[in-house]
């Protein structure tokens, strides 16, 4: 198996996983909608206008309870475990290059076990719990009350609602955008980690940027697709600027960040005897 293989196995386990997962998710989202859309009709309203009173207030408890409820949903939490249970597909893949790669590598067993249970912590915190309430529920809930305290026009509050839990053909909604994104760059995060403890233990020093490439890749990532490059020469991207770039991107941490945010591709080392001369000349 080449890296490049590698890198289209893990980014093609991680891209149906994903897919699966924005079907679930948004199913989920029509059904919260509709819930919504079924409370928030009952307020009062005066000349298309939403009042301000108490009673519109309680109908904004009923419908902050019908988001809580979704999101807090069986099928909210198995959605996101699916999605991640893919986890050990991605160590067979790595397993199987480096056995490959290298007669003195041993699958870090160990290791792995320490990755697997961060991830997890990750997953739960930004995604199932603190996250969540905090990049999707909190502004939701605030969408509705500043519309009910300002005495917004319903018509444009039952929109805005609209486009924020369902999304539009041009926009994701924003729980789409958020979790998806989220679980994406830490699975491909993960998968670069493991890759980068094995190549540490192995003494390898070069590596290939490995991965597909998508409609709105980074010019940072075009340049460098399917080339090989040198440990250092990798650790010195990480003083440059590029857009995506993730905050902390440091001379270690870029080949567990990569291109940064949205990024699939890989960071992938490989055999000092397929590196051409010309990059190792560059030393």
């Amino acid at each position: 198996m080449s890296a490049e293989e590698l890198a289209i196995l893990i980014e093609t386990l991680i891209l149906d996983a994903d897919s699966k997962y924005a079907k679930t998710l948004g199913r989920l989202q029509g059904v919260l909608y509709n819930d919504l859309a079924l409370t928030l009709k009952d307020l009062e309203l005066q000349d298309g206008y939403i009042k301000q009173s108490a009673a519109n207030r309680r109908i904004l408890t009923l419908a902050s309870n019908k988001i809580d409820e979704a999101y807090n949903s069986n099928t909210f939490t198995l959605a996101v475990s699916n999605y991640i249970s893919i986890v050990p597909k991605i160590d067979a893949e790595n397993n199987k290059y480096f056995s490959a790669l290298s007669a003195e590598f041993t699958p870090k067993k160990i290791y792995l076990k320490s990755i697997q249970k961060e991830l997890v912590q990750t997953v739960n915190q930004y995604v199932l719990q603190d996250g969540l309430q905090s990049q999707v529920i909190q502004p939701l809930n605030q969408i509705m009350s500043q519309n009910v305290n300002s005495g917004g026009k319903y018509s444009g509050f039952i929109e805005q609602v609209k486009e924020y839990v369902k999304g539009s053909e041009a926009v994701e909604s924003r729980a789409m955008s958020y979790t998806r994104t989220f679980v994406k760059d830490t699975l491909f995060t993960y998968a670069r980690t493991y890759q980068q403890a094995v190549t540490t233990d192995l003494g390898l020093q070069y590596y290939v940027y490995a991965g597909g490439l998508m409609d709105k890749s980074r010019d940072f990532c075009i340049e460098r697709s399917e080339k090989i490059f040198s440990k250092k020469e990798i650790e010195g991207w990480a003083s440059e600027e590029w857009r995506g770039k993730k905050n902390g991107t440091t001379e270690s941490s870029i080949f567990h960040f990569a291109g940064g945010w949205n990024c699939g591709h890989q960071i992938i080392p490989v055999s000092d005897f397929i590196v051409p001369q010309e990059v190792k000349d560059r030393q």
